[in-house]
């Protein structure tokens, strides 16, 4: 699959595709024209990658650990650090969360202060 068809099926740019195949989150093999050709698999590939960095982890994070998402043999030590980044970062989420929802209630008490309590 050239570049091109990869970025229509993964609903991603070409830019963007260069770029995860720079950080080392994609793999493709050239032609003899000198054209990318990835494998059947780069579309589930990329659409693991973004919603990773949805969920907030980095290109580095992902790079140790997107092998244990496919059908590539998996290490076990590295997929077992991947999940413990994983959790790490549900942590941090809750916590984010918890911090936020503090500052809400703040901001929501200041509002019934000022302007009455039927505004928030």
């Amino acid at each position: 699959m050239r570049i091109g068809q990869l970025a229509r099926a993964a609903g991603a740019t070409v830019r963007l595709l260069r770029h995860y195949e720079a950080q080392g989150l994609l793999q493709s093999r050239r032609l003899p024209n000198g054209y990318r050709d990835y494998p059947p698999d780069a579309v589930d590939r990329v659409r693991w990658v973004r919603e990773l960095l949805d969920c907030g982890f980095s290109t580095r994070q992902i790079q140790g650990f997107l092998h244990c998402y496919g059908q590539e043999r998996a290490d076990a030590a590295q997929c077992e650090a991947g999940l413990a980044q994983h959790r790490e970062k549900l942590r941090e989420l809750d916590q984010l969360i918890a911090v936020l929802a503090e500052r809400r209630a703040r901001l929501a008490g200041r509002m019934a202060q000022m302007f009455g309590p039927h505004i928030s």
